[in-house]
């Protein structure tokens, strides 16, 4: 038997996976899709508890793309909970994002 042809990227440059945005850009974040619910559930309300279910505001920072060619957003947003908010820092899938 012969050797196998690589299904790779056959030693091609590559463009770096990270994009910055500076200055960082206002987004959307639609967490109801980022964070789907789940179905015939049977939770109860709880006025102090993590508010999931709503679009919120953030900062886009960065750019970065996945192995498989997906695009994805590093964004930090507040979650609410109650009347507090707590800032959170995370890669989110660009589909997710709007531009504010």
């Amino acid at each position: 038997m012969g050797d196998l042809t690589s299904i790779g990227y056959n030693g091609q440059p590559l463009r770096p996976p990270f994009r910055p945005v500076y200055p960082p850009e206002p987004v959307l974040v639609d967490l109801t899709v980022l964070f789907p619910r789940e179905p015939h559930r049977t939770g109860r309300y709880h006025p102090h508890g993590l508010q999931m279910h709503k679009v919120v505001k953030g900062t886009l920072s960065c750019w970065g793309l996945c192995e498989q060619g997906d695009w994805w957003g590093l964004v930090t947003y507040d979650i609410a909970y109650g009347p507090k908010r707590k800032a959170v820092t995370h890669w989110v899938p660009a589909w997710t994002l709007k531009r504010r």
